[in-house]
């Protein structure tokens, strides 16, 4: 394999069977004054310019796995030769044939021993244990770090069976989805592992459980991190506490989010008084026991689960909000505090909001728990913000003026987003979402950047909530809507929001005719 790094005037990336070339435009930026005029009025360059910078670590995944397969050739080849030694005796033995490859690897590379033998252990995951994985990871589809925490999250299953199939089942689920941060790789595979191999999950907690503990680590002559082990959900409890305290500062505290949480954990421990540090003598902080009371007894901690889990008759995993995929056996712990409420999702309420051709701006009660809980968390490429700390937004906007003019309150047309990515698409120019249910019943949303770049991704929780998508909506086709306007009514005078929706509305609308396009030249959907 050889890989090239050239410049030249034109940015793109060639991939062939034994060499990796990339061009790369690389402009004399001082003796060119003239660059920043002609990047930024060129938005193909741009898009050029993004994708490379945002997708050339696929080419660290292709070289891992073949520094992966040489290792694994390596092992294979000591293994055969110690085998068929006659004259190895027990002393030798005892450094098999990891342990011997390991130490030759340590010596090359300058590593230590340890790091070595797990290198070399993600080496065999990845030609043995793993494979479809590890073939996504040298088909640039997941990156290393993805790949690394995939080996630790199928490394207590040791049913072979089941190993092979959750690898293929993985690989299956992942490429079909879309957008693969790290975070949504982490989910999707942590929901498979704890559907079918149960007891690695039950084991791994029953080793949380063992290993719940307090550590001080000393960091510097003046501080130390205090270190607390405990069970997903109340840890998530215990953060949301400290968020509520500190909720309570004005907006003069000079201190950061973290050093706020940090000071209010510290207040809570040593049971002393969580302060404001503005300084100012009109502070308005509101930091007395009763207050901080009642923002605590707002804290609600959210899981999405199937009525049959709870009754003991499927082990589909749910989904805890703001940490992900948890066991069945882990629920149905949870479920039986004393200090949980079980509320059903009826699916009844939602569909009959989403078969009214005006459905109203506010989703209901029922529809709000069903957006959520099939996200998980913020719908936008790359951010993992839970689904119940986040705004839920109209895909297409909602036309106060003529609400039947499109931006439904549906299914179809909201999903979760955090405040930030929720501002970004609102006020920042050049930016378009759009939200898609195929003929499968996936619902799919894109996100396109001004630069051109459009990363297309399922809903986080399909496999959970898979009816969701099958929901029969009564008010017509989105593109229809965006179609008529795009240009098919009398022009009026249009506020600067107005125009920026229309926009947004005629880019929709091209993007899902490109989509068809495709799909009809490819003789297939296009999902």
């Amino acid at each position: 394999m050889k890989v090239q790094v050239r410049e030249r005037k034109a940015s793109s990336v060639t991939v062939a069977d034994d060499a990796i070339v990339i061009r790369i435009e690389r402009p004399d930026v001082q003796n060119s004054p003239t660059v920043a005029s002609e990047v930024s009025g060129s938005r193909s360059d741009r898009a050029a310019l993004l994708g490379f910078a945002a997708r050339a670590d696929c080419y660290q995944g292709l070289v891992l796995w073949h520094r992966y397969e040489a290792l694994y050739s390596l092992l294979m080849a000591k293994q055969s030769e110690l085998e068929s030694d006659p004259s190895a005796d027990a002393y030798t033995r005892l450094y098999d044939p990891l342990c011997q490859v390991a130490a030759s690897y340590a010596v090359a590379a300058g590593v230590q021993h340890y790091t070595a033998e797990r290198f070399v252990e993600s080496a065999v995951a990845c030609m043995e244990r793993i494979p479809a994985l590890g073939r996504m990871l040298r088909d640039g589809l997941i990156n290393s770090a993805s790949f690394r925490r995939a080996v630790e999250q199928t490394a207590l299953v040791d049913d072979a069976d089941i190993l092979a199939f959750i690898d293929a089942e993985a690989a299956a689920r992942l490429r079909e989805v879309g957008g693969l941060s790290a975070a949504r790789v982490e989910t999707i595979l942590g929901a498979i592992v704890a559907e079918h191999d149960p007891d690695a999950v039950t084991l791994t907690r029953e080793e949380v459980r063992a290993a719940k503990r307090v550590q001080v680590n000393p960091l510097t002559d003046t501080a130390s991190e205090l270190i607390v082990t405990a069970s997903a959900e109340d840890v998530a409890i215990a953060k949301d506490v400290l968020d509520a305290v500190i909720a309570g500062v004005c907006p003069n505290d000079p201190r950061t989010k973290g050093a706020r949480r940090s000071d209010a954990a510290m207040a809570r421990i040593n049971g002393t008084d969580f302060v404001c540090e503005c300084g100012r003598e009109d502070c308005t902080a509101r930091l007395a026991p009763a207050d901080i009371a009642s923002r605590c007894a707002r804290i609600v901690l959210h899981v999405v689960v199937r009525k049959e889990v709870l009754e003991g008759t499927s082990q589909t995993a749910a989904h805890l909000d703001g940490h992900g995929p948890i066991s069945a056996t882990h629920i149905r712990e949870m479920a039986s505090r004393p200090d949980a409420v079980r509320r059903e999702l009826n699916l009844d309420d939602v569909i009959a909001q989403a078969s009214r051709p005006d459905s109203g701006y506010r989703p209901s009660a029922a529809l709000d728990t069903a957006v959520r809980g099939l996200f998980g968390t913020c719908s936008w490429p790359g951010c993992a913000r839970p689904a119940w700390k986040c705004d839920l937004d109209h895909v297409c906007e909602y036309d106060h003026a003529d609400p039947s003019a499109g931006g439904v309150t549906c299914i179809c047309n909201l999903n979760a987003k955090c405040r930030f990515h929720h501002g970004l698409k609102t006020h920042a120019n050049g930016w378009v979402d759009d939200q898609i249910v195929d003929a499968a019943g996936v619902v799919w949303t894109e996100v396109t950047s001004p630069e051109g770049i459009t990363v297309r991704q399922q809903a986080l929780n399909m496999w959970l909530l898979p009816e969701l998508g099958h929901l029969q909506c009564g008010h017509g086709s989105p593109t229809r809507r965006e179609a008529r306007h795009a240009g098919d009514e009398p022009e009026r005078s249009l506020t600067r929001l107005q125009a920026k929706h229309r926009y947004r509305m005629q880019k929709r609308a091209a993007n899902r005719r490109a989509r068809e396009a495709i799909a009809h030249d490819a003789g297939a959907p296009p999902f």
